[in-house]
Formats: C-alpha cells, sequence, structure tokens
C-alpha cells in the first residue's frame, strides 16, 4: 500500500468516526430532550395525584365528618332507632334503643343476647316491611316503659327491600298524662252532679232537723228525746259527709307564693310523730341535695303529705316501714342547669298494697277499700296536686306495698 492510499484509508476513518460521533450526539440530545418531556409528564403527574390525594382527603373527612354527624344525631334522639334487615337480624341501634331494649347493639349484631331484637319486641320483619313509619304505631310494655313501635323500609338506589328502621317512642309519660285527663274529665263531670244531689239533698235534710229540734222540745218523755236526738245526730252525720262531697265538688282557695318542699314535708312529718309513735312505724325521708323550690299553697300542700301518710299508716295495721323522697330530675343542659325541672316525691309504704284490679280505680270518686269510707280523700289530694299544676299516679311495688309519686314543675 502507498502513502496515499494510506492517507485516503485514513481520512474515510476519520469521516465516519466524526459521522458516528455526530450521530450519537443527535441520539444523546434526542435522549435528553425525551427525558426532559417525560420528566415533565411525571412532574404533572406527580402534581395531578397530590392534588387527587388532596381531594380524597378531603372527600373521605367530610364523609368521616357527616358520619359523625349523623351518627350524633342518632346518639342525640330521645326516641329508639333499630335497623335490621329483612331476616330480623339487628344492624344498627342507638343508645336510647339499647336504654329501651336492655340490649347492647354489639350483643344484638352477634347474637349474644340470648334472644334476638326481634324476639324481644315480638317485631317480624317480613310481616311489617310494607308499613310507613305513620302507618303503624302498635304499643307494647318493655322494661317498664310503653313503647310506640313504627316502622319504616329501607329501600336500595333500584327500589329493592334491603331492611327495616324500627323507630321506639317512649310514651309512658304521655300515657299518664292521658290518663290523668281523663280521671280529670270524670271528677269535673262526677263533681257537678254530686254538688246538684248534694243541694237536693242537704236542703230537706235542715228541714228536719229544724223539725226534730221543735219536737224535742215538745217532747216530755226521756226516751221519746233520746229518739230524736238519734235523728238529730243521724242527720247532722249526714250533713258532715255532705260537706266533705262538697269539698271535693268545690274548687279549692289557694294562697300560692315560693315554698321549699323539703320544708313542708319536714313540718308535716314533725306533726304527724304523735299518731307514728303510737304504731309500731319507722318513716325515713331522704331529699335531694338541691332545694326544690315551687308555687305553691302550704296548707294544701300540707293536707296532701298527712292524707298519704294516714293512708299508708292505715295500710300497715301490723307496723312496716314509710320511705319518703324527694328527687329532681328533668333534661340537664348545662353544669347546674336543669330543661324542664321537676321534683317528684315518692311515698314507698311496706303494707298490704294494692290489688290490681283497685289500683286503676284508686282515685276514682266514692271508691274505697276501707269500710266505712267515703273514697274522697285520694280524690281531694289529686285536686290539689292538679291545683298546682302537678301530677300523681299510684304503683304496685311488687306486691309489698304501695308507691305514691308526685311530681310538682320547679321554679327556675
Amino acid at each position: 500500500m502507498n502513502k496515499s492510499d494510506s492517507s485516503i484509508e485514513q481520512e474515510s476513518s476519520t469521516v465516519f468516526l466524526q459521522q458516528a460521533f455526530e450521530g450519537f450526539s443527535q441520539s444523546t440530545a434526542r435522549l435528553q430532550e425525551a427525558f426532559t418531556s417525560l420528566q415533565k409528564k411525571f412532574e404533572n403527574i406527580n402534581k395531578e395525584l397530590e392534588f387527587k390525594n388532596v381531594e380524597l382527603k378531603r372527600a373521605l373527612a367530610e364523609k368521616d365528618e357527616t358520619k359523625n354527624y349523623l351518627q350524633n344525631i342518632l346518639e342525640s334522639l330521645t326516641t329508639g332507632i333499630v335497623v335490621a334487615d329483612m331476616n330480623g337480624n339487628v344492624t344498627m341501634m342507638n343508645q336510647c334503643a339499647e336504654i329501651f331494649t336492655g340490649v347492647s347493639c354489639k350483643d344484638a349484631r352477634e347474637g349474644k343476647a340470648g334472644l334476638l331484637l326481634g324476639d324481644i319486641l315480638s317485631y317480624d320483619s317480613k310481616r311489617h316491611s310494607g308499613h310507613t313509619l305513620s302507618g303503624l304505631g302498635k304499643k307494647i310494655s318493655l322494661r317498664g316503659r310503653t313503647l310506640e313501635i313504627f316502622t319504616s323500609t329501607v329501600k336500595a338506589k333500584d327500589g329493592q327491600k334491603i331492611g327495616v328502621v324500627i323507630v321506639l317512642c317512649d310514651v309512658t309519660r304521655i300515657e299518664k298524662l292521658e290518663k290523668m285527663a281523663k280521671r280529670t274529665e270524670k271528677f269535673v263531670a262526677m263533681g257537678e252532679m254530686a254538688a246538684n244531689i248534694a243541694h237536693e239533698i242537704r236542703n230537706p235534710l235542715g228541714s228536719i232537723e229544724l223539725f226534730a229540734s221543735l219536737l224535742k222540745k215538745d217532747l216530755r218523755s226521756e226516751k221519746d228525746r233520746d229518739r230524736v236526738s238519734h235523728i238529730i245526730g243521724s242527720v247532722r252525720n249526714m250533713d258532715n259527709k255532705i260537706s266533705n262531697l262538697l269539698l271535693f265538688t268545690r274548687k279549692q282557695k289557694s294562697l300560692m307564693k315560693k315554698i321549699n318542699v323539703n320544708d313542708v314535708l319536714n313540718e308535716v312529718l314533725k306533726f304527724s310523730k304523735q299518731i307514728i309513735g303510737r304504731e309500731n312505724i319507722i318513716i325515713t325521708a331522704r331529699h335531694e341535695n338541691i332545694d326544690p323550690i315551687i308555687k305553691g299553697d302550704t296548707e294544701l300542700l300540707k293536707h296532701v303529705f298527712l292524707n298519704l301518710i294516714l293512708n299508708a299508716i292505715q295500710a300497715m295495721p301490723e307496723g312496716g316501714n314509710l320511705q319518703i323522697e324527694t328527687k329532681i330530675y328533668g333534661k340537664i343542659k348545662e353544669e347546674r342547669e336543669i330543661d324542664d325541672p321537676k321534683v317528684e316525691i315518692k311515698f314507698i309504704d311496706t303494707g298490704t298494697g294494692i290489688s290490681d284490679k283497685y289500683i286503676k280505680r284508686i282515685f276514682d270518686p266514692f271508691f274505697s277499700t276501707r269500710e266505712g269510707g267515703m273514697g274522697l280523700g285520694l280524690v281531694i289530694v289529686h285536686n290539689i296536686v292538679d291545683l298546682h299544676g302537678g301530677s300523681i299516679d299510684v304503683e304496685s311495688n311488687n306486691g309489698k306495698g304501695a308507691i305514691f309519686n308526685i311530681t310538682f314543675p320547679l321554679i327556675t
């Protein structure tokens, strides 16, 4: 190979290398551009993912907030809410429903309560699944409460029935108020009738007593005078009973002022000591720490409390215990602040008790289980309590006595 051929070959190699380097540089530049473009795309995707994550976190937070808000609403309701599937299995219960039924939501869902909630409520989801909240109002007695049950069907978006909502309303107090209203209506009707009869009888009685007194003056025989005296005594005895009857029919005159219920009770207990001392009876009194201040007539309330104490003593002929309790209750709004506050006074005795057939008639006029009783004592008590805007009811103490409950609205 001569010199010129070697030079030509060297130049060709140099050109080829230059071209190769140029191609590599171009490829590197394109690769760099592609990498830069891809890096920008990744940055945009990362920004979009971060935005989506923020939106997702916000959505989850709103969902949790809404869930907690709805849960707080359910737990704050004074009605019981139970959700069950179409087979009657419990899926959710609020706190009020747990209190009403005595079954926790966890136990009901896991079947640890012994009975399904449907069995406790005598509820059949298939039978009632078509009813709405306004279509069913069955009342049951459960754990000392009267509950009214309403049901509504839970449906999916496609309209398919997936469960039932059961609403439990505590109507115990409403039923008591309804009974009191009916009792008051009965008192008004019977009072008007009794007043008319009393006046019709009293007029001829007055004539009988007058003419008997005149006749007694003209009689010389001691035996005849005794007979006339007996007539006059019987007339006066009947007139006394008519006076008691008119006391029941006549609206009580009251002198209302602020009074402490505990103070009135203590005065009545001191007055009753002489009567109690002759009986084998122990009386204990437990008062609320907060003074129960009401608007009332001291003398009328003394009549109420003394009447109930005497009734309890008569119900314990062989002795026993009488416990008097005062308690303040209502919905607590803030510390020491109560919404719709009331004072409850309980008279709990260990006497003979009241049978079921009599307990519903205990406040009826002229009803008495005592021989010779007129049956107006508790009626007058009821009227005085009603005059003070309160309520009174009685319940059997498991066959071991009776419990009289009186409630009065407190002054706040």
